[in-house]
């Protein structure tokens, strides 16, 4: 019995790099006056799982061990627990019992507090009904955009966001979520804060295709908001006033945002929500499967780019797949702009550093520039994930190259595309993706550590690239030179780490020219 928290932050919990990313939920036990705390996951999160007035009680979970070839600290923080089944709630001032009780005991003092927050969901309707999409944007369009400055301890000027006249009156939201923004510590003053970018119905409009508004939420209150809400869940915001995200371009970013009264309400927790009692415009998407590839392998080798489907500029951190191979390269495509969704299963781990996992034995998984992403966090074999906006990579084989990403993330030949016929697709997170685990392995086998290339190495690579596309070449390049040049481009290290790090300054400037190096053979 415990509670569970989001970390607002990146925390450490043990030596670095062992650290968890803002967004990461963390299961705290209280006994004896200390405080226990480990990392977890769980499929089907809910906020009120997370409320300050609550504890739970997991009643189903497994212990995931380090790998082995951690020791102390590093297993420490390398270890989490799956919750696999909902908690019972209790109210955070249960007196506890002096003896062991059984299950029945603590399921006759659980709480609800979905109950209660449901007559609250109808209250806040009734008070202030919520606009449609026409009149938000309306309302957006009537503020100018002014800017503010606030400054951090160390004298570097930061935009913030900027809130408009204090006696604009407050808006309510409801929609669907089509995409979620990173968790951020520095977004606004008033506590971590995250976007959301809402499909809303325009209402009282010709068109009654759903209009895109983005939502900023911040303070303590929206953790568990974030870490329980998913694409396509529908979502009621109150007490909004309008707003401007600065992302820091030129180009500021119209938003509501939330104020000191402002509620949220993700309805898909309502069990006893009839249709008709609330309407919210239908899915935005529907994520596909492996029985739908060759629609989208068609779409990205022949008609190129693909109109955008949603609004991109979530916030700063955003690492689109920038292409830097000529247009011309038949081994990589880019479906640019167009985000998808897949449902797979995670089949092996191939870089635990970098992010990179397969997918149904057939296509890659790359979380490098996903903002969950930590050197602790891992997916295991065998677990069901459902992966939201998406950006999607071709990469294909020929008779003049063979992928090195490929021979290693596939060591096995497949049958079904043997030789120079081999066309993966990559699935490559950003900020505006998720990653959902919809049901664990039947296994409790401790976490896999699988590394493709040198840590040290991996953020040298990562301090130096711009997007996926060009991290995807610059690691290509890097392990074919080591195979060509074993002790450095000179031949002059004798020691593998330093022959590895001029390798990689070398294959920095070469990832651009790959192309060309692709398309001819015995180069």
């Amino acid at each position: 019995m415990g509670t569970l928290r989001v970390a607002d932050k990146t925390e450490k919990l043990a030596r670095a790099p062992f650290c968890i990313s803002a967004g990461s939920l963390v299961f705290c036990e209280t006994s004896g006056g200390s405080t226990e705390q480990i990392r977890c996951q769980t499929s089907a999160p809910r906020t009120s799982w997370f409320l300050d007035s609550i504890v739970v009680l997991l009643t189903h979970w497994r212990y995931i061990q380090p790998p082995k070839l951690l020791r102390g600290d590093s297993a420490k923080a390398w270890s989490y627990i799956e919750i696999l089944s909902a908690p019972v709630l209790l109210s955070a001032n249960i007196e506890l019992p002096h003896i062991e009780r059984p299950l029945s005991w603590w399921l006759k003092h659980q709480v609800y507090p979905e109950l209660e927050l449901e007559q609250e969901l109808f209250a806040a309707i009734k008070e202030l009904p919520p606009i449609g999409g026409a009149q938000a944007l309306s309302i957006l369009a009537q503020h100018p955009r002014k800017r503010q400055k606030a400054e951090r301890p160390d004298n570097t000027s930061v935009v913030v966001t900027s809130i408009f006249d204090g006696n604009t009156q407050l808006q309510s939201i409801l929609g669907r979520v089509r995409a979620i923004g990173a968790l951020s510590s520095e977004i606004d003053s008033d506590g971590p804060g995250f976007l959301v970018d809402m499909a809303v119905d325009p209402a009282q409009s010709d068109d009654d295709t759903p209009v895109s508004i983005i939502i900023l939420l911040c303070g303590q209150q929206f953790l568990g908001l974030f870490a329980a809400v998913c694409v396509d869940d529908s979502l009621l915001l109150t007490d909004l006033q309008p707003s401007v995200s600065l992302d820091g371009s030129s180009d500021n970013l119209a938003a509501f945002a939330t104020t000191a009264t402002s509620r949220a309400f993700r309805i898909d927790e309502f069990d006893g929500l009839e249709e008709s009692q609330i309407c919210v415009s239908a899915a935005s998407q529907t994520p596909f499967t492996q029985q739908s590839q060759r629609s989208l392998l068609s779409q990205i080798t022949h008609q190129g780019s693909a109109a955008c489907t949603g609004a991109l500029a979530l916030d700063t951190q955003i690492q689109s797949p920038t292409r830097t191979s000529p247009a011309n390269d038949c081994h990589l495509a880019v479906h640019d702009g167009k985000l998808e969704s897949y449902t797979g299963e995670v089949t092996r781990v191939v870089d635990t550093m970098l992010g990179v996992y397969v997918i149904d034995d057939s296509h890659l998984l790359m979380l490098t520039f996903w903002p969950l992403l930590s050197p602790v966090f891992v997916l295991r074999p065998g677990s069901h994930v459902l992966l939201d906006n998406m950006h999607v990579l071709l990469l294909s084989d020929s008779d003049s190259y063979c992928w090195k990403w490929l021979k290693l993330a596939f060591p096995k030949p497949n049958s079904s595309q043997p030789g120079g016929d081999r066309r993966v697709l990559i699935f490559g997170a950003c900020t505006r993706s998720s990653i959902r685990i919809i049901d664990f392995p039947s296994s409790s086998n401790s976490a896999e550590f699988a590394a493709a290339i040198d840590g040290s190495l991996v953020v040298a690579i990562l301090r130096q690239v711009c997007g996926l596309v060009e991290m995807i070449e610059v690691v290509e390049a890097f392990w074919v030179l080591r195979k060509k040049f074993p002790y450095g481009p000179l031949g002059t290290e004798r020691q593998t780490r330093e022959a590895e790090k001029s390798i990689l300054q070398v294959a920095l400037q070469m990832a651009l020219a790959l192309s060309g190096y692709r398309e001819t053979s015995g180069t």
